[in-house]
């Protein structure tokens, strides 16, 4: 992987144990294994993998505590049905997650629906809670992250069925646009924590 140039690699564990131990043995070779290619490995935060359930997954972090994640926290706010406005129990758990995410999937949920068009005044609220994690997450990976570390920010918009459609079966914006406004979202986060520091 360092030949391409990758500082890390992402690994969506598409495996669904019941019960913790069955993920110990996985997630410890998965780790060797890229020990031994030294290369970071992330695990991704993700639906209808190892990582699907935010509770399941804390618990991991609990055997885990070093375990590199991928934040995707679109699948917890639509997997878990968040209520609005977000009790403080779920801002602690998404915090907590992302005091162990080292990447950061960039991409607005509301309770209902993965991916909502951030462009739509009346998911705004929905946007601005997502700015809010981002900023913690930046704040949490400077915290712990070395100099020369790298923190990736992937705009992540999925094509249907993640971006809503209407009956002609078409996307309700462009999916383009809102990543370039996701990509200046970050960017200015980005600008105003190391100013601030």
């Amino acid at each position: 992987m360092r030949e391409f140039g990758a500082d890390h690699v992402n690994l969506q564990p598409d495996v669904r144990p019941y019960e913790l131990s069955g993920c110990i043995p996985l997630l410890e070779g998965w780790t060797e294994l890229a020990d031994q290619y030294g290369i970071a490995l992330n695990i991704e935060t993700h639906r209808n993998r190892m990582t699907t359930d935010l509770l399941f997954t804390l618990h991991l972090l609990g055997r885990f505590p070093k375990l590199r994640l991928t934040a995707d926290l679109s699948h917890y706010v639509v997997g878990r049905e968040f209520e609005w406005p977000i009790s403080e129990e779920n801002h602690s758990l998404i915090h907590r997650i992302l005091d162990n995410s080292w990447a950061i999937h960039g991409r607005v949920a509301s309770r209902e629906q993965i991916q909502v068009q951030i462009s739509f005044p009346h998911h705004r609220e929905w946007t601005e809670l997502f700015v809010t994690w981002w900023r913690y997450g930046l704040r949490s990976w400077m915290g712990r992250a070395s100099d020369d570390a790298k923190l990736t920010f992937l705009c992540e918009l999925g094509p249907p069925e993640y971006a809503m459609t209407g009956s002609d079966g078409y996307e309700l914006s462009d999916r383009w646009e809102e990543s370039l406004q996701l990509r200046d979202m970050i960017r200015n986060l980005w600008r105003s924590e190391i100013g601030s520091n």
